[in-house]
């Protein structure tokens, strides 16, 4: 007679996926002093993070709210455009009396931006070729991108359904990015360079 064994589940939520790829994210920034190679990774997960955040924070009580239905029928998540827009519209993030909506400044949509089409975008479809990336403004961007998930994810107050040890994790994971990056390298010759301009 064989054993039975007990089925053994990933459980995964909609805040959870996104915890995880800023989780991720902070894993590899600190890679980054002696791994040029791992701020694909931060971008990658960086986007997912803020894409994921920006889902929870805009879809209420309805997650339905956050998808469509294409011509043939199959349900699809909203674009990351289409969530950060609603997160950024103040009548769609009113859902409590103490919801937030966001605004970016002009340094993180400009980071986003970048993030997004110049470097995501590029990874995530790799067209064959030999491709150079300066990287010099990359902590800025992604510390741009950290304060922007932070926000999604503490500051909107809307349903987003995070414990106390993820909502603690979630902060020291920023706070200790943002220092890392704050004191790389890259960061430092990056603000000297620019105060020579």
């Amino acid at each position: 007679m064989k054993a039975k064994v007990k089925p053994n589940y990933l459980r995964i939520t909609e805040e959870t996926n996104a915890l995880d790829y800023l989780i991720r994210a902070g894993d590899f920034i600190k890679e980054t002093e002696n791994n040029k190679l791992a701020w694909k990774w931060v971008i990658l997960s960086l986007h997912g993070a803020i894409y994921g955040f920006a889902i929870c924070a805009s879809q209420g009580t309805n997650y339905e709210s956050v998808t469509y239905k294409t011509k043939k029928g199959f349900q699809k998540l909203i674009s990351f455009d289409e969530a950060l827009k609603r997160c950024q519209d103040k009548t769609k993030m009113k859902m409590l009396i103490h919801s937030q909506y966001l605004i970016l400044t002009d340094s993180q949509k400009q980071s986003i931006n970048f993030a997004k089409k110049e470097l995501r975008n590029k990874f995530e479809h790799y067209i064959p070729s030999g491709w150079s990336i300066e990287i010099h403004g990359l902590p800025e961007i992604a510390i741009d991108l950290l304060d922007v998930i932070r926000f999604l994810a503490i500051e909107t107050k809307t349903y987003i359904h995070l414990n106390q040890t993820q909502i603690k994790k979630l902060k020291s994971v920023v706070f200790q990015s943002k220092k890392i990056l704050k004191n790389s390298r890259l960061y430092k010759e990056s603000i000297i360079s620019m105060e020579k301009v």
